[in-house]
C-alpha cells in the first residue's frame, strides 16, 4: 500500500512539476515569482480540499447521525471515552438502519461486527461531553462513508433509496389546563427533539425557540394555525412545508395527539391516543406518539419512491485511483463529473497531498464499460506505472 501511495503521489508531483516547467518556458525571468505563487496556491487549495473532503464524504445527510448519546464506565476516563466512541458508532449504525428500513432492518443488522462498523466511519465530532475518574458521558455526531455503507448494504442484499424528502418544520403545541405551551420545555417538544430526524429520509426540523421564533410565533398564533406566522417560520428554516402537531395529556400515562396538514409525503390526518408501555408516564407516551407520526411519514415516502433506482441492488466494485488537481475549484468540478458518470456510485478520499489525492472509486458496471463512460464524460482513466490515474482527456 505504501508503494502504491508513493507511486500515485509521484504521478501527482510530476503533473505539478510539468505545470511549473511550462510556466518557466513562458515566463522566463518571472519564474521565481510564478513558482512561489503556484506553490502558495497549491498549499492553500489543498488545505481547503482537506477540509472540504470531510464535508464531501457526508454530503448526503442520510449518512450523518447526530445526537448519539453515550454513558460509559471503565477503569479510567480515557478507557471510558475509547469505549464510548465504539458504542457511539454502533448506535449510529443502528439509527441509520432504522432510518432506511425500519425496526425490522435494525434488528437484522444488530449482529454486524463492531470492527466492520468502525471501518465505515468517516468522522466523529463531539457535541457535548463530561468526564469523571472512571466515566465518560457524551453526545456525538457520527458520519459514515457513503460508499462503504452502500457496499455493506449491497452485500446484505438490502435496497433503499437515498432520495430525501423536502424538509418539513414541526411546531409542537402542548395543551395543558393552564394554557398552550410551544417554546418552553414540555414532554411534547422534548419528544420531537429527541427524534433527531433532521437527517432522516423525511427530514423534520423543530424550531430553535429563540427570540426570533418566539417573536414571530406566539403560542396563541401556533394553536390557531396563523398562516402568516407559520409561513415566516417555514421560510426562516428554509423548509418546503410546516406542520403543527398538537398533544395533551390524558391521565398519567396517555397523550392525545393530532397533526393535520400537507407535507412532502401528502396530506396528514392524525388524531389518536398513545399510552406509555414501560411505566414512563406522559413523557414516554409523547415519545411513542412522535415516533409513530414520523414512522408513518417514512413509510409513505418509501412507498412513494419505491420505484426509484437504488445502487444497493447492484454489485459494487471499488478501485483506488490517483487524481491530479491544482485547486479546490478544479477538484470540485472533477468530482462532479466523476459522480455524474453512468455506473459510478461513489468517490471517497483516502489520502490527500500536494497536487492531488488518492480516492476510492465505487462503480456498478464492468471495468471497461466504466472506462468508456468516463471517456465519454471527458475523463481518461489510464494505468501509469502500475497506478490507475484519472485526468481530463
Amino acid at each position: 500500500m505504501k508503494s502504491f501511495i508513493h507511486d500515485a503521489l509521484d504521478v501527482c508531483a510530476r503533473s505539478a512539476a510539468g505545470l511549473v516547467h511550462r510556466l518557466e518556458r513562458v515566463c522566463g525571468p518571472m519564474v521565481t515569482v510564478v513558482r512561489q505563487a503556484v506553490a502558495g496556491t497549491l498549499l492553500i487549495g489543498l488545505a481547503c480540499c482537506a477540509t472540504a473532503a470531510i464535508a464531501m464524504a457526508a454530503e448526503n445527510p442520510l449518512y450523518t447521525v447526530t445526537g448519539v448519546e453515550v454513558d460509559v464506565r471503565a477503569k479510567t476516563a480515557a478507557e471510558a471515552k475509547k469505549q464510548a466512541i465504539t458504542e457511539a458508532n454502533v448506535k449510529a449504525f443502528a439509527i441509520f438502519a432504522q432510518r432506511v428500513g425500519g425496526g425490522a432492518l435494525a434488528d437484522r443488522l444488530a449482529d454486524i461486527p463492531t470492527k466492520r462498523i468502525d471501518a465505515m466511519l468517516d468522522s466523529l465530532s463531539i457535541e457535548e461531553e463530561r468526564t469523571g475518574p472512571q466515566r465518560y458521558i457524551g453526545k456525538l455526531t457520527v458520519r459514515f462513508l457513503p460508499g462503504k455503507m452502500r457496499k455493506i448494504m449491497a452485500d446484505l442484499g438490502v435496497s433503499y433509496s437515498e432520495k430525501l424528502a423536502p424538509r418539513t418544520v414541526i411546531v409542537p403545541v402542548w395543551r395543558t389546563p393552564e394554557g398552550v405551551v410551544v417554546w418552553e420545555d414540555n414532554p411534547w417538544r422534548t419528544a420531537w427533539l429527541s427524534l433527531r430526524a433532521e437527517n432522516s429520509p423525511v427530514p423534520l426540523i423543530v424550531p430553535l425557540g429563540d427570540l426570533a421564533d418566539t417573536d414571530t410565533l406566539t403560542p396563541e398564533l401556533a394553536a390557531g394555525r396563523d398562516e402568516a406566522s407559520l409561513e415566516a417560520i417555514r421560510l426562516r428554516y428554509e423548509a418546503d412545508a410546516i406542520l403543527v402537531a398538537e398533544a395533551a395529556a390524558v391521565g398519567e400515562d396517555t397523550v392525545q395527539a393530532t397533526m393535520v396538514g400537507n407535507s412532502a409525503v401528502g396530506t396528514l390526518e392524525f388524531d389518536k391516543s398513545y399510552a406509555a408501555e414501560n411505566g414512563g408516564g406522559v413523557a414516554e407516551a409523547a415519545s411513542i406518539a412522535a415516533l409513530r407520526f414520523h414512522q408513518v411519514m417514512l413509510l409513505r415516502w418509501k412507498k412513494k419512491n419505491e420505484t426509484a433506482p437504488v445502487t444497493q441492488s447492484l454489485p459494487v466494485a471499488t478501485l483506488p485511483i490517483a487524481v491530479a488537481f491544482y485547486s479546490t475549484e478544479e477538484w470540485t468540478a472533477l468530482r462532479a463529473r466523476i459522480l455524474s458518470t453512468p455506473g459510478v456510485s461513489g468517490v471517497d478520499i483516502s489520502t490527500i497531498s500536494q497536487g492531488g489525492a488518492i480516492v476510492q472509486l465505487s462503480y456498478v458496471t464492468g471495468f471497461e464499460q466504466l472506462r468508456q463512460s468516463l471517456w465519454s464524460a471527458g475523463l481518461a482513466l489510464q494505468n501509469v506505472g502500475g497506478t490507475w490515474v484519472l485526468q481530463a482527456s
